[in-house]
């Protein structure tokens, strides 16, 4: 009997402000729990450690992105562990059975991948883990991917004048609203505002969100009309009209008459639902439709796996895992009479979501995957629901 588990987005990171893994003692007991077994593949799919939102990475040149990456000192790994020594210390106790662990990379630890000393740090500090951009089963048929790749806003791309990567304009929000906003307001507002608004899915109920917070905290600034200008400003940044030159020509000239003429609030939310709605942030699983075409043949691998060395070794595709998405699902599809499956792994990472009329709660679905092979093939999901009295928030 073979066994492969999977699970995606714990977003662990080195202690700094937006560090909100806290689920390890949970992560611990899902590892003690398999670790009984033998013959077991455990998958993290992408974005297992958080490096992209680490207080010391923020002032990164990401104009020259592929040179800073080489920067990145392998010191974070260590601070990691010491954050959050259970989940190394599981992961080892995982593996000791002879269990493998494959480590799939995302879009916010894309670091661990393409620095030597990242990558070789991890590998000392974990037995049996392979670190690959994706993974492909060919006995299975089944292709493991984060999902970045097939999202606008959080693939990554290649200058034309240089040929050099260049990372996605999403990485570059975080650490540009992180400086700008989170820093500003720090000691302003209350700490769990700034935890938060980062989590609030879909990203488009931000605007009812920091309506809401500024009410609630009575706060005296104009919260939301704050974090407008500062994303507008990142939009006139360089580093965001490169992005948008190399991706959206067309909309790089569009744009510059409206963030050249900002004149009010309003103006302001609807360039930035423009932006956000790039990402097509809906209430759905958009990665659904990509999902379909993989599923059906019908995706040019090169066109999406910029940055991921494409190994041109993925022919059919009966399932497909992915993360990135911060929303568990499980869909079976019918594909030229055959039943085939796509599986999201959601997210261990808190969810901020709207519930009824303008009320947010904050929860943790806690997902994992398990397909077993013995014979037939056998897919069980499983969520534990976090939901504290105080996360009821609004």
């Amino acid at each position: 009997m073979k066994r492969y588990l999977f699970l995606s987005d714990l977003h662990i990171g080195n202690g700094s402000a937006k560090d909100d893994f806290e689920h390890d003692e949970h992560f611990e007991k899902l590892m003690l729990d398999f670790s009984d077994f033998s013959n077991v593949d455990l998958f993290i799919v992408g974005d297992g450690f958080e490096l992209v939102e680490s207080s010391s990475k923020l002032d990164f040149d990401l104009l020259n992105y592929e040179e800073s990456i080489q920067s990145v000192s392998s010191d974070i790994i260590e601070e990691i562990e010491v954050k959050h020594p259970k989940v190394f210390s599981s992961l080892r106790k995982f593996a000791k059975n002879g269990n493998r662990i494959f480590y799939i990379i995302g879009n916010h630890d894309y670091y661990i991948y393409k620095n030597k000393g990242l990558l070789e740090k991890l590998l000392e500090k974990i037995p049996n883990l392979t670190i690959k951009p994706y993974h492909y089963d060919e006995t299975l048929k089944m292709l493991v991917i984060h999902g970045n790749q097939f999202d606008p806003v959080n693939k990554f791309a290649v200058d034309k004048a240089t040929g050099k990567i260049l990372p996605p304009l999403g990485e570059y929000i975080v650490r540009y609203m992180i400086k700008n906003f989170d820093e500003k307001v720090y000691g302003k507002v209350p700490s769990e505002i700034l935890r938060d608004y980062d989590n609030v899915r879909p990203t488009l109920d931000l605007f009812d969100w920091f309506e809401i917070v500024s009410k609630k905290y009575d706060l005296g600034i104009d919260l939301l009309r704050f974090w407008m200008e500062e994303f507008l400003g990142m939009m006139k940044s360089l580093e965001a009209k490169k992005w948008m030159k190399t991706n959206y020509p067309f909309w790089s000239n569009f744009s510059k008459v409206f963030l050249n003429n900002f004149g009010g609030i309003k103006l302001g939310e609807i360039i930035v639902r423009v932006i956000m709605n790039l990402r097509k942030f809906k209430r759905t699983d958009y990665l659904i439709k990509k999902a379909k075409k993989v599923l059906k043949g019908q995706i040019n691998y090169e066109k999406h796996f910029i940055g991921y060395d494409y190994r041109n070794d993925i022919e059919e595709v009966n399932g497909v895992i992915m993360g990135h998405i911060h929303k568990n699902t499980f869909n079976i599809f019918n594909v030229s009479n055959k039943p085939k499956y796509y599986i999201n792994c959601g997210s261990w990472k808190p969810v901020v979501e709207k519930m009824h009329g303008k009320k947010f709660q904050r929860r943790s679905e806690l997902f994992y995957a398990l397909l077993t092979v013995n014979g037939d093939v056998e897919i069980v999901t499983s969520t534990v629901n976090v939901l504290k009295k105080r996360e009821v928030i609004f």
